[in-house]
């Protein structure tokens, strides 16, 4: 018998990426720019207190688990996350529509997006977009 979990997990998973990503008319990442991208945000963890992203196959909003204790010596690692998640699973890079960075993590904690924004700018060329709430790093746009 499945649990609530599991038929969760299922639906997230019915949408094939490939099929996903046909709905988007421009690409703005590769698995080259995601290895830059979190190797840049693990040097300088200290800033990152909290990453949010959305897959391209559903609205749930997720979280990443980066930081200074974080491995980069196995080969999924050129394409994927492994359990980096709050989904606990599996996290293709091409998976993910785009990454937030909120400036107001709780109320006791908050990020500076722009030292974020240069640590990112630093790592390559990336699209972001920001606002007074949060810097969005789009990795996907239709």
């Amino acid at each position: 018998m499945k649990t609530k979990k599991a038929f969760g997990y299922s639906e997230q998973k019915i949408i094939d990426p490939d099929k996903a990503l046909l709905n988007f008319s421009q690409k703005f990442m590769s698995n080259s720019k995601w290895i830059r991208l979190i190797e840049a945000i693990i040097e300088n963890s200290q800033e990152f207190k909290k990453i949010l992203f959305k897959k391209i196959q559903n609205e749930k909003i997720g979280v990443l688990y980066l930081d200074e204790n974080s491995i980069f010596e196995f080969d999924y690692w050129k394409t994927a996350f492994e359990g980096n998640n709050s989904f606990n699973d599996w996290l293709e890079y091409r998976e993910i529509e785009y990454l937030i960075f909120q400036k107001t993590v709780d109320s006791r904690t908050n990020q500076d997006v722009e030292k974020i924004s240069a640590v990112i700018k630093s790592a390559g060329e990336f699209y972001l977009e920001s606002d007074e709430h949060e810097l969005k790093l789009i990795c996907y746009k239709e």
